[in-house]
Parts: C-alpha cells; sequence; structure tokens
C-alpha cells in the first residue's frame, strides 16, 4: 500500500509540473490595407514557447499605428518579428499578390482588431476553437456582416464536410447577442454549437454529425472588432 501511495505521489507530480500544451496552429490572413488615414493593430496571443529547455506558456501584446496604405503583407511580417522576438513560433511567407497569411504555432489563444481598411480571418488549423467571441464597444453602433467557414471530418473513413454560416449583424449587436445569434443560426443549418460562456460560441458537429476539425471566423464592419479565439 505505501509503495502504491509513493508512486501515485510522484505520478501526480509530474502531471501537476507538466505545462499546458496549447492546441496547434493559428492563421491569421489579411486582404485590405491601412486606408487613407492609416491603423491601429491590435494582437493578443498566448502561445506554447520554448524557454531554456522548457515549454512555458507566453503572452505577448502588440499595439501600434501604421501609416496610410501600409499593406497587408508589410503588417504582418512586423508581427511576426514582434512575436518571434518574445519566444512565439510564427511562419510567414511573403505573398507576391492576394491575401497574405501569417500562422503562429502552439498558439492557445489569438484576440486581434485591425483597424483601416484591413480585413482579417483568423482560423483555427489544427481543430475546432475552443471558443469564439467578439467584442465591440456599445459606442460603436455601424452594422457587420460575420462569416464563420467550418470543415469536418468523419474519424472513421475521413469522408469531409465543409459549411459556412453567414449573419447581417445591426449597429446594436452585442457579444452576448451575436453568440445567441450564431447557436440560431447553426442550428437552423444542422449544426451542433454550444455557447460556453454567455458571450461565446463553440462549434462541435457540423450536419451528418462530423466533428468539426478547423475554422475560420471574418467580420466586416466600418468599427472595428475583437476577434478572440481560443484553440
Amino acid at each position: 500500500m505505501l509503495r502504491f501511495h509513493s508512486l501515485l505521489v510522484v505520478v501526480l507530480s509530474s502531471i501537476c509540473a507538466s505545462p499546458c500544451l496549447a492546441e496547434g496552429t493559428a492563421q491569421l490572413t489579411l486582404t485590405g490595407d491601412a486606408g487613407p488615414r492609416g491603423a491601429l493593430v491590435e494582437l493578443n496571443v498566448a502561445a506554447l514557447a520554448q524557454s531554456d529547455g522548457e515549454a512555458n506558456t507566453i503572452q505577448a501584446d502588440v499595439s501600434f499605428f501604421v501609416s496610410p496604405y501600409t499593406t497587408g503583407r508589410d503588417l504582418l511580417s512586423l508581427l511576426s518579428a514582434r512575436l518571434r522576438a518574445e519566444g512565439i513560433g510564427t511562419v510567414f511567407t511573403p505573398a507576391g499578390s492576394g491575401p497574405t497569411s501569417l500562422f503562429i504555432v502552439d498558439a492557445s489563444r489569438i484576440r486581434t482588431r485591425l483597424g483601416g481598411s484591413f480585413a482579417a480571418t483568423v482560423s483555427t488549423s489544427q481543430g475546432p476553437p475552443q471558443w469564439v467571441r467578439l467584442e465591440r464597444s456599445p459606442q460603436l453602433t455601424s452594422p457587420s456582416t460575420l462569416l464563420v467557414v467550418l470543415v469536418a471530418r468523419a474519424p472513421s473513413d475521413g469522408r469531409t464536410q465543409s459549411g459556412a454560416l453567414s449573419l447581417e449583424l445591426a449597429g446594436d449587436a452585442s457579444s452576448p447577442s451575436v453568440s445567441s445569434a450564431m447557436v440560431e443560426k447553426a442550428g437552423s443549418l444542422g449544426w451542433l454549437t454550444d455557447r460556453p460562456q454567455l458571450n461565446a460560441w463553440r462549434p462541435l458537429k457540423i450536419a451528418d454529425g462530423l466533428p468539426v476539425i478547423g475554422c475560420s471566423v471574418k467580420i466586416s464592419s466600418a468599427d472595428p472588432w475583437w476577434v478572440d479565439i481560443g484553440l
């Protein structure tokens, strides 16, 4: 009995000492530019990083103004450099034209708000999100368009399926009302989703019961929203 107790203590100590592993890779894709007045760029990332041979969760907060007509390629190049300086792994391959993407490795959360004429899509590349939150000050009242795209796969035979959810949001839309509308619209599409919190939404399965393996979120508005996604 004493031997079993000692073994149990060792196992529990090992579990408690282990770092909390991040879920996977997040992707930030941009179209457009900073517009004629420039743009405020805000990004918060939590990710697993190696430091002195140990894995630790690192928080990086980036906030700065970019000059008029700064391109998405230039912005993501700067964001990649800033995140790498904090110890967070990124993959950035500048595109010659069209949308440009930054991959953030071993991320557990990405929260961003981009001004100007930037249009951002935030995606989970290696699994479903733990939550999707859309947040904005009640003083900002521009109507918005939300687009969510899901990819699902059957674990038994590898069959894949995709689906899209689109919502037109009124100017007085709030974070809880958006998550409620997402649950309602998802239900009409035959998706299985839930609300882990009053102001959050989480996709689980799409039609035919296939589990979600990837998700992308894009919201377009004259007044930028915070897009907050947990992996």
